[in-house]
This record gives C-alpha cells, structure tokens and sequence, in this order.
C-alpha cells in the first residue's frame, strides 16, 4: 500500500485483477483489509471502510452496509433516509470551537435520538456539514461519537476546523451513503447506491456494483441503447420518460422485457 500525508490513500491490486481505493482514515490502523475482495459474497462483519471502491476492468463496486431489510439480487438500492427532517439542517452547535479543533459538540433532540443515530457510532463514517452562520460551508468526515439524545453530544471528525464556530452556527448530519441502504422507491429519497449481485441478508456487508455491465431488475421493455432511470418503480429501472423525479441509472445493453420478473443486462454510470 502506498500512503499520501495524512489522508493514507491506498490502492491495492491483488491477483484477481481487482484494484481496491481505500477512503481517507486519520490512522493507518484504521485501515480495515483483510481477504481479497469477492463481489459475489456477504459478511456478517466490515471487512473494508464503507465506501471502499473497487474496479475490475470496466465494472466498479462500492463497499457497503445493507439496511433492516434484506437486498433482492439486481434490486436497485439508495441511501438511507434521515431519521427525522431535523437531521438535515439547523442542528445548534453546542459552543464556539476554534480552528484546528476536531472534536465539537451539537445539540441532540427526542427526534433525532433514533436508530442509527442513538447507538454509538451510528453516524460514524457519515458527514457533518455547517449550513448556517460562522463556518459556513465546510464538510467533514465522521470518525465519532456518543449515542444522541436530548443533550449535547460530542463528536470527533477525521480533520480539524478550517473556519471556527460560534453558537450561532448550525449544522446538518447524514449517514454515509453506503451505510444501511435500502430498496429505491418509485419517488427516490435518497442518492441511488448501486445494485447487489447476490440476494444479501439484512444488515450484512456486501458490495453494490455502480459502474459497468450489470444483471438489473426492469419493470417494462427497454430499448437497446436507451437510458434507464430510478425513480418510477421502486427497486427496478425503467426507460428514462422525463427529467423530473428520476436518477439516470446507465444504459439498457440487451432487450429490456417484464415477463417474470426479469433482468437486463444494464451498463451502469453510478461511478466511474
């Protein structure tokens, strides 16, 4: 592995001809890698960082935590919603936090002491964003924190402020977006996260596949070369119709039909 500062990008090429992209850590034993990766399986524990990116010639998998809910094989996925409106925005931060701190606090509420936000950690690997007032506009990496209630709850990020806080200052929480995925809905709420190749368990590990060939769910006929969107039936894809509510998926690589419940072959633009 190859290390760059204090962000430790890595790339690992292994002899299945797969190169693996690590995200940004703040510590080399952070780094969680331990056997070759197999798109094809499951773990009921992390084996890699959410989000690690892996590419095999044209197609390209990211790693990721399935929801409550068990994953259909070839069923279109999204993030997770937000536990409650008010995880979004406005969320008060605790105190003014000077520059180079990486450790600041914000005000919990009964509305966003919810699963997975009242276990510890369960934004971990998510971000925090600054919407309002002093700070304005930055973004960091979720390292940590203690379960959220009603109170002020301290949370670590992977670097430190740029631009300092006030008590005026408000924020916004989201979990990654490969952290306890679920099936897209026919209106979408979320960024859409990839396609598994294997009919998954619920809350296991497993990595959805973004770009390149893919087996998909379709919900009608698809033309050959058509683009297919999320966004008019949930958990499958559908021949792009309007701009309005739908997400682009890719590109319909062999006839898209509906006789039982079937598949296309899909040349997906998730990643790249």
């Amino acid at each position: 592995m190859a290390y760059q500062g204090s962000k430790y990008l890595s790339k690992v090429m292994n002899r299945d001809g797969y190169v693996i992209f690590l995200p940004n850590v703040g510590a080399r034993a952070d780094l969680i890698q331990t056997n070759p990766p197999d798109p094809y399986a499951e773990s009921v524990t992390q084996l890699f960082p959410l989000g690690t990116k892996l590419i095999q010639g044209e197609r390209i998998w990211r790693y990721t935590k399935v929801g409550g809910v068990a994953l259909n094989i070839g069923a279109v996925q999204q993030q997770a919603k937000a536990v409650h409106a008010e995880q979004d925005d406005d969320i008060a931060i605790g105190a003014g936090f000077a520059i180079g701190i990486s450790v600041i606090s914000f005000t919990g509420t009964s509305n966003l002491a919810a699963d997975p936000l009242n276990t510890t950690n369960g934004l971990a690997e998510g971000y925090i964003y600054f919407n309002v007032a002093a700070g304005l506009g930055q973004c960091y990496k979720i390292k940590s924190h203690t379960l959220v209630s009603a109170t002020e709850i301290p949370l670590t990020m992977y670097d430190a402020l740029t631009v300092a806080l006030t008590t005026s200052s408000k924020a916004g929480l989201v979990q990654n977006p490969f952290a306890n995925v679920i099936a897209s809905e026919a209106v979408v709420a979320g960024i859409v996260t990839g396609v598994p190749m294997l009919t998954t368990t619920a809350s296991y590990y497993v990595w959805l596949q973004r770009g390149g060939p893919a087996a998909v769910a379709v919900n009608t006929t698809i033309a050959l070369g058509t683009t297919v969107v999320a966004g008019i039936t949930a958990a499958k894809v559908d021949p792009e119709a309007s701009v309005t509510g739908e997400v682009n998926v890719g590109y319909c690589m062999t006839p898209g039909v509906t006789a039982g419940g079937d598949h296309a072959l899909i040349f997906l633009t998730l990643d790249s």
